[in-house]
This record gives structure tokens, C-alpha cells and sequence, in this order.
């Protein structure tokens, strides 16, 4: 497994994580505030995600049944990650939060359908 950092814009917030292939299971989901974020998520299992630094930084939203828990940066105001309401075992980081990364034009994303999720 290969090592990654990400940030959010201003740097409070710093987190690493592992991954065998960083360009596999990147998705978008399609409910309301995932529309609004209009961001692409990269999906881990919780114990390969550790958040670095900016504990204090972080704010959390929670909407509708509370169960996904979404973290941004109470400074620049920047979506970092979040612990998914589809599988609350998994942490998505914000793709584009990853650092010093190389963004190929062939992306395969996948739309997963968080409307209807009940």
C-alpha cells in the first residue's frame, strides 16, 4: 500500500491515509448535499485514515437520519472528508484534497444513488 497526504485549502486540517490503487472506487453521489459539494470521493476503510492535524478545525454537519457524519475546515471552509451513511465502517476522503496528486483526464467515477438511499 502506498502512503497519500491531503489537506484542506488553508492547511489547518492535515490527514494521510493508504491505498492500493488511488484512482479505483471514486464516485459522486447524487442526494442533495453531495450535488451542492459537487466533489469526488475516495472511499477507505476507517483504520487506514488518520487525521494529523486540525482536530479543532473541524466542523461537522449532520443531516437528515444523522448518521453520515461530513467534516470541513471551520477556517477556509473546505469539505476534507467524511464517515458514509451507506457504510459508516468507511471513511471518503475529498479526491481533490489529496496533495501532490496527478489528475489523469480518464477518470472512471462512479454516481452512486444517495437520493434514494433510505
Amino acid at each position: 500500500m502506498k502512503e497519500y497526504n491531503g489537506s484542506c485549502h488553508c492547511g489547518s486540517i492535515t490527514f494521510k491515509f493508504s491505498s492500493d490503487e488511488i484512482y479505483e472506487d471514486l464516485y459522486r453521489c447524487n442526494c442533495s448535499l453531495c450535488l451542492k459539494k459537487s466533489i469526488i470521493m475516495k472511499p477507505l476503510k476507517k483504520e487506514l485514515f488518520e487525521l494529523i492535524s486540525g482536530e479543532k478545525k473541524i466542523l461537522e454537519y449532520q443531516w437528515n437520519k444523522k448518521i453520515a457524519k461530513h467534516f470541513f475546515c471551520k477556517d477556509c471552509g473546505v469539505y476534507t472528508h467524511h464517515i458514509r451513511r451507506r457504510d459508516p465502517s468507511q471513511i471518503s476522503v475529498n479526491f481533490m484534497c489529496i496533495d501532490n496528486l496527478i489528475i489523469p483526464g480518464n477518470l472512471n467515477i462512479d454516481i452512486i444513488d444517495g437520493a434514494s438511499h433510505d
